[in-house]
């Protein structure tokens, strides 16, 4: 190669390095991270990583399944967020096959109770949360052992 090519040749490979470097951590076994982080958390040797999407977020992330069936979608029009989580083992790498369900407590004291769908690493569901205020939410995950439960508190301004 003479001087004019090599630099060329190694700011090709630097650019197409770039390039595929997500398509390359996309089919990594970590997930893809979505919504504001509202809790991290450790029990019983497991990692919980909680997201909260506003339904513009949800929208884009839910592109194409319009239409779909599956536990923790809203059908009733009340829900305003999507809340998310990341659920990894001792090694880091998320746990594919649980079984996750949500209870939350608004303000006003009303329970809602919604199962989850497993998407892109996370266990997520549709969730109405209109008021500002204090939050309770309780998360049980069913990894066939015993079963991981978490209950923590946020506050919508």
């Amino acid at each position: 190669m003479n001087n004019i090519t090599r630099p060329i040749s190694l700011w090709c490979a630097l650019i197409i390095g770039c390039l595929l470097a997500p398509v390359v951590q996309a089919g990594a076994e970590q997930p893809i991270i979505h919504g504001a982080m509202i809790r991290e958390a450790k029990l019983q040797g497991f990692s919980l990583h909680y997201h909260l999407l506003d339904w513009k977020e949800r929208n884009l992330l839910m592109k194409g399944m319009e239409g779909m069936e599956m536990p923790g979608m809203d059908r009733s029009g009340k829900a305003t967020h999507h809340l998310l989580l990341y659920l990894g083992g001792a090694d880091g790498k998320s746990i594919p096959a649980a079984k996750v369900g949500f209870q939350v407590t608004a303000p006003d004291g009303s329970v809602q109770k919604t199962l989850t769908m497993g998407m892109q690493g996370g266990y997520g569901a549709d969730v109405a949360m209109p008021a500002k205020g204090t939050y309770g939410i309780k998360m049980k995950a069913d990894l066939g052992e015993k079963p991981i439960v978490d209950e923590f508190a946020i506050v919508l301004k």
